[in-house]
């Protein structure tokens, strides 16, 4: 077995995610749930091209998370999968300033979502690499 082939047997389901995130403590689960939900209220904002770009980053933010975990499995390393967000949310800091109504709730809402969980991914990535680092 060459190592290309034996790297690929090595890789994981990625719907194992969501089974290994409902063996996570509550709090982890209930917010990664949550930070779902919250992403695809842009759906009720259909009609709106932001609500459009938010739907992107969050399936393409969702894609890297699952090929992370088919790789690391279940780690801190998970939160590179936000990297999107970085972008994203300075974007919505601006556009916040330019709407109104139920749709700069939802952006408020979703702009402190995504901050809060960015100093989660910050954090826990960096704890990742350390761990690694201590071990070479």
């Amino acid at each position: 077995m060459n190592r290309t082939t034996s790297r690929r047997a090595s890789l994981r389901n990625p719907l194992w995610f969501f089974t290994e995130l409902l063996d996570q403590l509550a709090r982890v689960a209930g917010w990664v749930f949550a930070l779902m939900v919250i992403n695809m209220v842009g759906l009720a904002f259909w009609n709106e091209p932001l609500a459009k770009l938010i739907l992107v980053i969050f399936m393409l933010s969702s894609m890297l998370m699952t090929g992370l975990y088919s790789v690391f499995g279940f780690e801190r390393i998970l939160g590179l999968g936000h990297v999107f967000w970085i972008p994203l949310l300075g974007y919505l800091i601006v556009q916040l300033q330019q709407v109104e109504g139920l749709f700069a709730g939802y952006l408020l809402v979703l702009s402190l979502a995504i901050g809060t969980s960015l100093l989660f991914d910050i954090r826990d990535v960096g704890i990742y690499l350390s761990s690694k680092r201590a071990r070479h």
